[in-house]
This record gives structure tokens, sequence and C-alpha cells, in this order.
């Protein structure tokens, strides 16, 4: 395969994981959750040893909260009578995520057309861009950018996996990181092909309901630069470690569900992620969060904002780290003077 061609399949396949973010990739961290001593969905306890020789494990065996609740915004402008409705995605889904309470189905009844978080349309050029992001063209290689013994660490783990090709050493840092966290989401069972805004959308085309996006796929070239190198290899090097232990990976990843399910929105805070990286990380990963989530989060409000003030009912899926903290688009929304309030 050419290298060109090589940049091309990797970027689209970055795309779908970051259409899982995310923009952000899917992230497990053991941080508040006693999910890494939970070897098996009856809660048995066994030694990390035994798990690594694991190679995969079904995410269904750890959920806990079946029957979900997810946190559901309404915003008014209290002056006209406008509004719309936000919810909150995990970036991924299991065999129970598409049992949402009947207000979910209720407000997408009310609006519309339905709004998700990306607009994937791009020109020939712009897709040349954005392919061309995830490469260096200053004769550097990722063993330029990372360190020895993380590189190390990703080839051995990506070959074991068959996800290595030499072509990945012109990858960039935080392309490896995110091939990494591609490969050890793999190793997770029963995760579905379809998401909630994929199956809203597939609705709305059904329904001859208009489809938006709150921001165009290139906004994951600013994503990328935000990212330091030294982030980089933080971020490749931990996941590696992490998912060594598929099944405390898997248990973690179910964790975060629950969190989801329960409409426990701000335990999915994203400045609680990588909770383990070093100080002198503290600094990268907060122009990382800056430009990746809180600065997305503000023109994402004002967009939301415009679209209320049109009078058009809208249905808003986007992921739920949108809306954690207290940074997220509802508060966002609520300072601008609208009326927001969660649906149950």
């Amino acid at each position: 395969m050419s290298r060109v061609r090589f940049f091309a399949a990797v970027s689209a396949a970055i795309i779908a994981f970051s259409a899982v973010s995310c923009s952000h990739q899917i992230h497990v961290d053991d941080s508040g959750s006693n999910a890494s001593t939970t070897a098996t969905g009856e809660g048995e306890k066994e030694t990390a040893s035994a798990n690594t020789e694991k190679r995969t494990d079904d995410i269904n065996s750890y959920i806990k909260v079946k029957k979900s609740k997810p946190v559901m915004w309404k915003v008014t402008d209290t002056d006209t009578g406008n509004e719309l409705y936000m919810f909150g995605i995990m970036r991924f889904a299991t065999k129970y995520t598409f049992e949402l309470p009947d207000y979910v189905d209720e407000a997408y009844q009310k609006c519309s057309g339905v709004v998700t978080e990306y607009d994937y349309i791009m020109t020939p050029e712009q897709m040349e861009k954005f392919n061309s992001s995830f490469a260096y063209h200053d004769g550097t290689t990722v063993r330029d950018h990372i360190s020895e013994k993380t590189y190390k660490e990703a080839i051995e783990y990506l070959s074991e996996y068959s996800y290595y090709n030499e072509n990945m050493d012109g990858f960039t840092a935080n392309g490896w990181a995110s091939q990494v966290n591609g490969a050890s989401i793999q190793r997770v069972e029963n995760l579905l092909n379809e998401n909630i805004d994929t199956r809203y959308m597939s609705k709305a085309r059904a329904d001859g309901k208009e489809i938006l996006g709150l921001e165009n796929i290139m906004v994951q070239l600013d994503i990328n630069d935000a990212c330091s190198d030294a982030l980089s290899d933080f971020m490749i090097y931990d996941t590696v470690r992490r998912s060594q232990d598929i099944r405390a990976f898997t248990a973690n990843l179910a964790y975060q569900y629950d969190c989801w399910a329960r409409g426990d929105v701000d335990a999915l805070d994203e400045k609680y992620y990588w909770s383990e990286r070093s100080s002198d990380l503290d600094d990268d990963y907060a122009d990382y969060l800056e430009v990746s989530l809180y600065n997305r989060n503000r023109n994402m409000a004002d967009k939301l904002a415009e679209y209320i003030k049109s009078g058009n009912k809208y249905f808003v899926v986007i992921g739920v780290t949108h809306f954690s903290g207290t940074k997220g688009i509802d508060d966002l929304l609520a300072e601008k003077g609208y009326k927001v309030e969660t649906v149950s």
C-alpha cells in the first residue's frame, strides 16, 4: 500500500474513532472506580497476572445499569418560547444502549431536525489536508517525537494485534495515540457498530427531518496540534499499560457507561482523565483540554443559541463530556440567559 493510501486509510479510521469523540478518544481510566479489582461481571477478584492472559472481554458482563436514565436538557428562550433538546451520549454502544427511556424519543418527535456533533462533509482539498495532517512532512518519524521506551512498547502491542505497519513510523505521535486506543477498544467484545447519534440520523432521514452538524470534522486538525509530543507519549504508554489487563480495561469502560446510564454526567468530566500523568504534563493537558473541549463547548453554545433564535426546534445529540463539569454547554447556555432544565 502506498504511503498516501495508507495515511488516507488510517485517518479514515481515526475519523471513526474520533466520531467516537471523540475528537476525543474513548479513554479508560480507573480513577474513581473500583473496577480494576473486579475480574468478572460476577464481582470475583482475580490477580492482574491472570487477567493479562485474556485477550478480549465482554463489556456487557460488567454493566450494572441495565435500564438507563441518562440526562437530557430542554433549553428555552423565555422571551420567545423557542426551544431545543440536548442529549449527551457515550461514544460507544452496548446491547443495553438503545433501551432508552420514553422521554428521549418523545423529545425527538417534537423536533423538526437532528443536530449531531460533526458535519463530515469535506471538499477534496479538505480531505487531502485532513489526511496529510496525520503525517510528518519534515523528514522526521514518530521515533523523533516519543521516547524509545514508548515506541518499543507500542510496536510490540500493535504488532501483537496485527495493527502495526512500517508506514506508521511516519504517522504523528497523536496519530499513534489514536491507533493504540483503537487497537485496545477492538479487544472489548460486543460493542455495537451503531451509536445513538447515527440511529437518530437514520430516523431523521426516514422521517424527512433536517440533519445538521455543529462542527466540521476539520476541527480535528486543531485538536491534533494541541496534543504535545510529551502528552501523546504518555497517552500511548498509559493506554498500552492499562490494556494489558483487558478485564480491568473493559470493566472501567463499563463503569463509564454506568455513569452515563444513571445520569451522572459530572463523573465523566475530562479533567479527571489521564489522572496518572506526571505533574509536568499538567500544563500540556490543560492546553489540550482548552482546544479539544472547552473552546469547542463555547463555539457549540454560540451555534445552538443561533438555532434557538431561528425558531426551529432541534434534537441535539452530541458527546456527553460536552456537558460535564462547570464548563459544559448546558452551563454556558444558562449563562446566556436561557432556561436550561433537565428532562426525565
